[in-house]
């Protein structure tokens, strides 16, 4: 099995240095998705987008890129995430053809991440300790080179859409608990942020599809807005969200 890995830039440049020193002697491309564009790194391919296109749509390319050359997995690594030494060896070992996705422990500031658990009505929480999970963060995962990320979302849900089909086809999701991985969380888009409501709820809806789960998760992600603030910021990000999920439904139906 030939591994490369992707990851998408899209504004964190510190952050990155860090990320690639963390994956030092693999095969990498950095897809470049930030607004100004511009991104040299010596000795590392470097992919360009038209700027904000998104994580999905950055990642795809990536892929198409790795699958061109070769590469039969691909280790999805966001430009705010570190993997521990030895992380990458333990997932690479663990992999095997029953496999969809595998990902690493993720530590972030509220502590460590064992993946997501998503109820029968679609709320979707992380899972703070070990035990089967329905999804994995895109901050961290290793899949196959054929897989492909629903590009209508714009940014948040990519992941657990993806993870929900590779279920459906009979592949396995998982952490590989002595594979860790530092992340900042927020860092590439705030999470407080107008664009990050924007993804998030857009991202939950399409997610959910239908139903009466979708009034359950607005409630959700109103309540939230209020609590968290900015809330005229968010407020507009939520109706843009919205707005997404009419759009993507009107262009699929």
């Amino acid at each position: 099995m030939m591994l490369g890995v992707v990851i998408p830039h899209h504004s964190q440049r510190d952050a990155l240095d860090r990320a690639l020193a963390s994956v030092e002697g693999q095969s990498v491309v950095v897809v470049d998705d930030s607004e100004d564009g511009g991104l040299v790194l010596p000795g590392v391919e470097v992919l360009r987008t038209t700027g904000g296109e998104g994580f999905g749509r950055a990642v795809n390319r990536g892929l198409s890129h790795l699958e061109a050359k070769g590469c039969t997995l691909a280790l999805l690594l966001n430009d705010d995430a570190v993997l521990d030494v030895g992380a990458l060896e333990a997932l690479m070992e663990a992999w095997c053809d029953e496999d969809g996705a595998l990902g690493p422990v993720i530590h972030e500031s509220g502590g460590p991440v064992y993946g997501i658990r998503v109820s029968p009505m679609g709320r979707v929480r992380l899972a703070r300790t070990p035990g089967p999970v329905q999804a994995l963060s895109g901050a961290a995962m290793i899949i196959r080179t054929g897989e492909r990320f629903d590009e209508r979302f714009r940014h948040g849900f990519e992941d657990l859409e993806l993870c929900r089909r590779l279920h459906q086809r009979g592949l396995r999701v998982r952490v590989v608990g002595s594979a860790q991985c530092h992340h900042i969380g927020g860092a590439t888009v705030g999470r407080d942020t107008r664009e990050a409501t924007r993804g998030s709820v857009g991202g939950h809806l399409q997610y959910l599809g239908g139903g009466p789960s979708l009034g359950i998760a607005l409630a959700l992600a109103m309540a939230q807005v209020c609590v968290e603030g900015p809330r005229r910021s968010r407020f507009l990000g939520l109706v843009e969200g919205i707005g997404d999920f009419v759009r993507a439904r009107r262009r699929s139906g």
